[in-house]
């Protein structure tokens, strides 16, 4: 199967490498659309400070199941789906507290172990979600940061009603806006220094915005 290495930042080489077969309670994933982050872009400007030289990258991702390992339950050949890319060790305090999130032991798909930018990719099926049939492949794609907006406004509480204003207008910050307006967000306002950017979020429905460089 065909896979992209960043063999050094700036550098990336295309190669063919053999197939993975999923262990037991893997599922084999067809890869479809991968998203570009801005960590990806920091990876190839070799900014990233926990990225070593060589790296398979990709971690927004979506895809088709292609093989299911003999104790997988949950999926059945060409469902569509995403996963989460955290590689945890489920046993540390965070992890036995729901917050693998920061397992003592973290790894990222993509940056500190192998990503997504193959052909196939075998993951442990229990960080495997199936996309509804609602959603498209290159939506699929985006669950990943849309969920690093969704936390965020976890973290700051209800927001029903209320006036909400987002400091940047990048795809974290548009995101954040976003999902600020689809739970009852009142107003949503994000400012930023780009104008591009900032006509960027007003296409996807941001009620105001601000360059603070050329108005108060």
């Amino acid at each position: 199967m065909l896979q992209a290495v960043m063999v050094e930042a700036g550098k990336i080489e295309f190669g063919q490498v053999e197939k993975p077969k999923p262990e037991d309670h893997e599922v084999l994933i067809k890869i479809k659309r991968i998203g570009i982050c801005g960590s990806d872009i920091h990876v190839f400007h070799g900014l990233h400070p926990y990225t070593n030289y060589p790296v398979v990258q990709g971690h927004e991702v979506s895809g088709k199941i292609a093989e299911t390992g003999t104790l997988t339950r949950r999926f059945s050949i060409g469902d569509r789906v995403t996963f989460m890319p955290q590689v945890t060790c489920g046993k540390c305090y965070p992890c036995q507290h729901g917050m693998y999130h920061i397992c003592n032991s973290l790894k990222v798909m993509g940056f500190q172990t192998g990503g997504a930018a193959q052909e196939y990719f075998a993951v442990p099926e229990n960080m495997v979600l199936k996309l509804p049939d609602t959603l498209s492949l290159e939506e699929g794609a985006m669950i990943e940061p849309v969920s690093v907006a969704v936390h965020a406004l976890g973290r700051g509480g209800d927001v029903s009603g209320k006036k909400i204003l987002v400091l940047g207008a990048g795809p974290i910050g548009n995101l954040v806006g976003q999902v600020a307006k689809g739970v009852g967000a009142n107003v949503v306002m994000i400012t930023d220094l780009s104008d591009f950017r900032l006509d960027m979020v007003r296409q996807c429905g941001i009620d105001f915005t601000i360059n603070p460089e050329k108005e108060d």
